[in-house]
């Protein structure tokens, strides 16, 4: 297993909607491999996200299935998996409800030396669509 380390994270957000939504997100991460050969990236929320209080945790598998954790004021569990539907739990501010979750890709080029995670998905409530996104990850280590 590799030793949990501090490194930084850009992570941009993009919502298709009538307009293009965008959000870049720079954070210092924790970067490691799990003893199930899972690549590990957690940080704490901000200000910035809207959900300051709560810890973000993406576990990126071998098989390239994204599992993404919020723990804290709002508890939130998706799974983002190409070619699958997941029915998941989000919370937020103004209630709790399940969605489904639909990727379209999940473009995983994350090593042991960083690299990038790239995932589109849909997410829908009672089968109306809610949201069509887009993530783009990349992991590199700080500079001393």
């Amino acid at each position: 297993m590799k030793k949990k380390e501090k490194w930084v994270m850009t992570l941009k957000s993009i919502q298709y909607e009538e307009e293009i939504v965008e959000s870049t997100l720079n954070t210092e991460i924790l970067y490691y491999t799990d003893q199930n050969g899972e690549h590990v990236i957690s940080y704490e929320e901000s200000e910035t996200t809207g959900m300051e209080g709560s810890n973000m945790q993406l576990r990126i598998s071998p098989e390239h299935m994204v599992s993404i954790i919020r723990t804290g004021n709002y508890q939130t569990h998706l799974v983002v998996q190409a070619g699958k539907k997941h029915f998941c739990h989000y919370e937020t501010p103004f209630g709790d409800f399940t969605v489904g979750i639909s990727a379209k890709f999940v473009h995983d080029a994350l090593t042991e030396d960083g690299g990038s995670l790239e995932l589109r998905y849909t997410v829908d409530s009672n089968s109306t669509l809610l949201s069509d996104n887009e993530i783009l990850i990349h992991v590199k280590k700080m500079k001393p």
